[in-house]
C-alpha cells in the first residue's frame, strides 16, 4: 500500500501490513518540528519499557538524549493535559527514554547497500541527521568536520550544565556504528576543496549552519567577544571570569547560555541587554526566571549604541531604549526610540549575542559559487535541493537560526530527498522498506 499523505498534518504515513495509519496527528505530535511519536513513547514509559520508547524515538531522532535536554518543548504548549491540571512534561520523558532504554539497545534496520556515496560538509543536528538516516537508507556516508569534535553546537557551544559532553558523544557513537565515517580537523576550501568533493561522491549535502556571530555595527564593538566563541573557549578552556562585569548583548537563548556560563565561571556581576520585553523574549518562561533566580540582571527594551573603551580596556556599555522595532526580509533592524531613555552598564568584558550569521566561505572559487542565495544570504533550497544539481542544503546554512530540533528534522528530510534523486525511490516508500514494520511519520 502507498504511503498516505496528509495536506492538513503535512505528513506521510506509512503501513505496510495492509492498513491506514492515524488518521489525526495529536496536537502534541503536530508541535513538535520532529514529529516525535509522542503517545508510543508515553505508552512504552507507561508500561515500563523504555527501550521500546527509545527504540521509536530513534526511527526518527537520532538525538533523543540532545533534544530530551535542550529543545524549547513547544509539544508541551499543545498537550490536551493542560486542560485538565497541567502539560505533561514531554522533554523529560524524552530524555528518560534515552536514559534509561540505551541499556537494550534495539538496533533499526538498514536497507542493502545502494552503491551511492554521499558527502556531508558540518557534523551539526542537521549534518549527522542526514548521514543517521542516508545510512540506514543503504548509502556510504563520509562526513567532513572542520572542528577537532564532531557534534556542532550541543558538542561544542551549549554548557555542560544544560547538556553533558557525553550524552552528545554517546548518540554520535551510535551514527558512527552505522558504517558514517566523519574526517574531523578537515576544513572544506582550505583541506579539500568543495569541487572535489562534488566530483567524487554522488551527492553533497551542505549543514555548515550559522558559524559567524552577528557584531552590532556600533563603536567600540572590536573590543566585545562573541557569544559563540566565547561559549566554545568555555567549554575548552574553563577561563575564570572570578570579580568581573560581565555584559552580554543580546536575549535569545545563545545570550543566556552566555549568561549562565559566565556566572559559573565566577562573574561579579552580569547583565543582559536585549530588544524585547520580558513578554516576548525569544526564550522559554523558565529561562527567564532562572536567570532572575542567579541574579543576572535583564534591562529588556533596549539596543547597545557603544561599548566604551579606555587605553584598550572595556569599562561600559551605553544602550537607548526602545519603544518598537521590526526586521526586514533582508534581516535589517528598523527601531523606533524612547527620547532621553538612555542607559549605561559598567563592564570588564562584553560578550555580543545579537544572532549569527551563515559563512559559506566554502563556495567561493568554486562551481557552486554562484549558488542561489536567499535574501538573509542562505541557500536557496527546493525539497533541500540547491540550484546546483547534487548539491543539496539543510540546516541553518539553508533556513537560518533555528532549533536543534528543528535542524535534525531538516537533516532528515534531506536524507530522503537526496535519497529519492539518487535512486528514484519515493522517500515514504524508501522509509516503509527501511522500518520493514509498523506506523512512522516523515514530516517536512
Amino acid at each position: 500500500m502507498p504511503p498516505v499523505f496528509s495536506k492538513e498534518t503535512n505528513e506521510v504515513y506509512v503501513r505496510n501490513d495492509g492498513r491506514f495509519g492515524q488518521g489525526r496527528t495529536s496536537p502534541c505530535e503536530n508541535k513538535c518540528p520532529l514529529g516525535n511519536p509522542i503517545q508510543k513513547m508515553e505508552r512504552a514509559i507507561a508500561e515500563g519499557d523504555p527501550a521500546r520508547a527509545l527504540y521509536v524515538l530513534r526511527a526518527g531522532n537520532p538525538f533523543p538524549g540532545v533534544t530530551g535536554r535542550v529543545c524549547p518543548h513547544p509539544c508541551e504548549g499543545a498537550c490536551n493535559r493542560a486542560q485538565y491540571d497541567e502539560a505533561l512534561s514531554l522533554r523529560s520523558l524524552e530524555r528518560y527514554a534515552a536514559d534509561a532504554g540505551a541499556a537494550d539497545v534495539r538496533r533499526l534496520k538498514v536497507l542493502p547497500a545502494s552503491g551511492k556515496k554521499i558527502a556531508v560538509i558540518g557534523s551539526g543536528p542537521a549534518g549527522l541527521a542526514c548521514a543517521y538516516f542516508s545510512a540506514l537508507l543503504g548509502h556510504d556516508i563520509t562526513v567532513f568536520e572542520a572542528s577537532p569534535v564532531a557534534g556542532g553546537v550541543p558538542r561544542q557551544s551549549i554548557p555542560d550544565f544544560r547538556l553533558p559532553k557525553d550524552v552528545v558523544d554517546h548518540e554520535v557513537g551510535m551514527i558512527l556504528d552505522l558504517g558514517v565515517r566523519i574526517l574531523t580537523n578537515t576544513e572544506v576550501g582550505r583541506d579539500i576543496s568543495l569541487d572535489e568533493i562534488i566530483s567524487r561522491y554522488d551527492a553533497c549535502l551542505l549543514a555548515v549552519g550559522n558559524r559567524k556571530g552577528r557584531m552590532l555595527n556600533i563603536p567600540g564593538i572590536e573590543y566585545a567577544l562573541p557569544a559563540v566563541s566565547f561559549l566554545r573557549e568555555a567549554n575548552l578552556s574553563r577561563k575564570s571570569l572570578e570579580g568581573r562585569k560581565v555584559v552580554i548583548l543580546g536575549g535569545g537563548g545563545v545570550a543566556f547560555d552566555s549568561a549562565f556560563t559566565a556566572r559559573r565561571l565566577g562573574a561579579a556581576e552580569t547583565s543582559l541587554i536585549c530588544l524585547e520585553d520580558r513578554e516576548h523574549m525569544r526564550v522559554p518562561r523558565a529561562e527567564i526566571e532562572q536567570a532572575d533566580d542567579e541574579s543576572v540582571t535583564l534591562h529588556t527594551g533596549h539596543l547597545a549604541t557603544s561599548v566604551e573603551v579606555e587605553n584598550g580596556r572595556v569599562y561600559a556599555v551605553t544602550a537607548d531604549a526602545v519603544s518598537s522595532f521590526s526586521f526586514d526580509e533582508s534581516g535589517a533592524l528598523h527601531a523606533d526610540f524612547v527620547p532621553g531613555g538612555k542607559l549605561r552598564v559598567e563592564a570588564d568584558v562584553v560578550i555580543c549575542a545579537s544572532g549569527l550569521m551563515v559563512d559559506l566561505s566554502l563556495l567561493d572559487d568554486s562551481a557552486a559559487e554562484k549558488v542561489e542565495r536567499t535574501p538573509r544570504g542562505c541557500v536557496k533550497t527546493s525539497f533541500s535541493a540547491s540550484s546546483i544539481p547534487g548539491l543539496f542544503a539543510a540546516g541553518e546554512c539553508a533556513s537560518g537560526p533555528s532549533l536543534v530540533s528543528t535542524a535534525v528534522a531538516e537533516g532528515r528530510a534531506a536524507a530522503f530527498d537526496i535519497h529519492a534523486w539518487l535512486t528514484g525511490v519515493e522517500a515514504g516508500r524508501a522509509v516503509d522498506a527501511w522500518l520493514g514494520s509498523g506506523l512512522i511519520k516523515y514530516k517536512r
